[in-house]
């Protein structure tokens, strides 16, 4: 099977998973779905997010506080949550991504403009924002410059990158998964001591799916021509 093949049915037989056998998964598939997942593409590199694994029952039933409705059983139940967050300041990593990028001999000029780059497309800092708001609202009409999006927006992007990853490497290993955003973002920081720095945009339940729920399938998705356009918007993917 091609490697195409095989992504095509990984992605297309992906469902979410509302309940889960108490099975925990192994150290090793764990480990490859991380391994996988840290390859996620992020703007300049940046990687402006934490996954915090939570697999203790324990720790799980405290976590459950947070959640809202039905996700308080999927975290009780789910042999493995990952919480991912996403860096709210994105410039406190890049001495640290400035030296992994010299280790691995990157153009010096590149890395010396790197937090240049990060400050204008990032969005970090209100005033500096407002700044760069104005500033591409006056000069889009003379040259082309980026829109600037607040770095909630930006650092969100970037996260959901690395879990959407994370979501496919899981099923690439048969493990199922629930994204979930129903939660108390401020219990839950405080149970999982995530710094103030970091906001949580999706919570993920992982393990095998029940017998119950396992044959439920893909959900239904709109037709192509919905959602993709040709040429410009709303010009038909392909004639009817």
């Amino acid at each position: 099977m091609s490697a195409a093949s095989t992504f095509r049915a990984i992605a297309q037989q992906r469902h979410s998973v509302s309940r889960f056998l108490p099975t925990a998964i192994a150290k090793d598939v764990v480990q490859d779905i991380l391994e996988t997942t840290r390859r996620a593409p992020t703007s300049l590199n940046m990687q402006p997010y934490a996954c915090i694994l939570i697999e203790d029952a324990a720790e799980r039933e405290a976590m459950s506080a947070a959640m809202l409705g039905g996700n308080v059983e999927k975290v009780q139940s789910a042999p493995l949550i990952a919480v991912f967050a996403a860096d709210l300041e994105p410039s406190k990593r890049l001495p640290a991504v400035e030296h992994m990028l010299r280790q691995d001999g990157a153009n010096p000029s590149y890395v010396q403009q790197l937090g240049a780059k990060l400050r204008f497309f990032g969005g970090e800092g209100h005033l500096a924002g407002g700044l760069r708001a104005l500033i591409s609202t006056a000069v889009s009409p003379l040259r082309p410059v980026p829109t600037y999006v607040p770095v909630t927006a930006w650092s969100y992007k970037q996260t959901m990158l690395a879990a959407t990853t994370f979501m496919y490497a899981a099923e690439s290993h048969g493990v199922g998964t629930q994204a979930m955003e129903g939660y108390d973002e401020t219990r839950l920081r405080h149970a999982l001591d995530i710094p103030d720095r970091y906001s949580v945009p999706v919570v993920i339940a992982c393990g095998y799916a029940a017998p119950s729920t396992s044959g439920r399938g893909p959900s239904p998705r709109l037709p192509l021509n919905d959602l993709f356009f040709r040429g410009k918007f709303g010009q038909p993917l392909s004639k009817p």
